[in-house]
């Protein structure tokens, strides 16, 4: 039986340690609950886990969450780039 796209996981960010973390810590505060692949190798060793140690860290979610997830990345990366003005 294939699996509905909603229950399906989902990777919405690929990237550095400390960046995953304050994103995953966002969207937990928005319960939406998170997976961290490669948490503690992705900041001790990240060249074991991925090709030259780019974006060692995958946060992952169930699939229904992904529509408010994204929605909430953009506010991310815009408050972001609104700090550096």
């Amino acid at each position: 039986m294939p699996q509905s796209e909603q229950t399906k996981p989902t990777i919405i960010f690929s990237g550095d340690f400390h960046r995953a973390a304050v994103i995953k810590n966002m969207l937990e505060n928005h319960g939406i609950y998170v997976f961290m692949q490669n948490e503690h190798m992705g900041s001790i060793a990240p060249f074991q886990v991925a090709s030259g140690g780019f974006n060692p860290v995958r946060l992952i979610i169930s699939g229904h969450d992904e529509e408010e997830a994204k929605k909430l990345l953009e506010s991310f990366d815009l408050d972001k780039t609104d700090d550096m003005e």
